[in-house]
């Protein structure tokens, strides 16, 4: 795991509710704020995309009932609202926001 990602575990939520796998069983969704914005590492990729970058981002972060504890990689963004959109267009039109 990127040290990045790691931090971004153990910092608080921005933003935190629920999502439903399957539309039933209620997950764990949030957001967290961060300086770095973690590269694809990838050689081939620009180096903006491939590097980090020190940038105010948002990282989504949620739970999911099949793999066990810890928290997924839901995407990252350069804003909140953004990263609202995001996880909401990935885990489904039923994230309800807690704050």
């Amino acid at each position: 795991m990127h040290p990045v990602l790691h931090d971004v575990d153990h910092r608080p939520a921005i933003k935190q509710g629920l999502w439903f796998y399957g539309g039933v069983t209620p997950c764990h969704v949030r957001i967290v704020r961060h300086h770095t914005l973690v590269g694809t590492g990838d050689a081939d990729d620009p180096p903006d995309l491939a590097n980090d970058r020190a940038v105010e981002c948002f990282y989504v972060r949620f739970d999911h009932p099949h793999t066990g504890p810890g928290w997924h990689d839901g995407g990252a963004a350069l804003s909140l609202r953004e990263a609202v959109f995001m996880a909401e267009r990935r885990l489904g039109p039923l994230v309800s926001w807690s704050d």
